[in-house]
């Protein structure tokens, strides 16, 4: 299975409870297919660059998934049956870090309860963190999470 990102614009006049009936269909036919909804995200009404249908205005919704391959047919043949959905792109995730920013960061270690406590290299806590991010700063270290 491929990791996917799919926005969706739908017509700004739709009430909330039109707006969630729309992305749940979206929902029952990736997971029909045997795919995982990962993340869903509302972005609400915001103004779009160009005029869509006559509209200036737009709610953005961002799904985040995992499916099999026809799956995006059928999402394509969905959104282009539904009138109130303005504009969708599907974007396949290829690269590590979009995916690995897809996954839940695993908890941070609670050995240690007090941040101010001297870490196993004699360094406190605040100058490691200094040095994490003066690394990630000059790029010599790796984000674990991109937002």
């Amino acid at each position: 299975m491929n990791y996917y990102e799919k926005i969706v614009i739908l017509d700004p006049n739709l009430d909330d409870g039109s707006v969630e009936e729309i992305v749940e269909k979206i929902r029952d036919v990736i997971i029909k297919q045997g795919g995982e909804i990962l993340k869903t995200e509302n972005w609400g009404r915001r103004k779009l660059a160009y005029i869509l249908n006559k509209q200036q205005k737009g709610n953005y919704i961002l799904l985040q998934f995992k499916a099999p391959p026809p799956t995006i047919s059928e999402l394509e043949k969905l959104c282009n049956v539904v009138d109130s959905v303005l504009k969708f792109m599907v974007v396949k995730l290829t690269k590590k870090k979009q995916i690995e920013a897809l996954m839940p960061s695993p908890a941070p270690a609670s050995s240690q309860t007090d941040p101010q406590a001297e870490q196993a290299d004699g360094t406190s806590g605040d100058a490691a963190a200094a040095a994490e991010e003066k690394a990630v700063e000059s790029g010599e270290g790796t984000v674990s999470q991109g937002g």
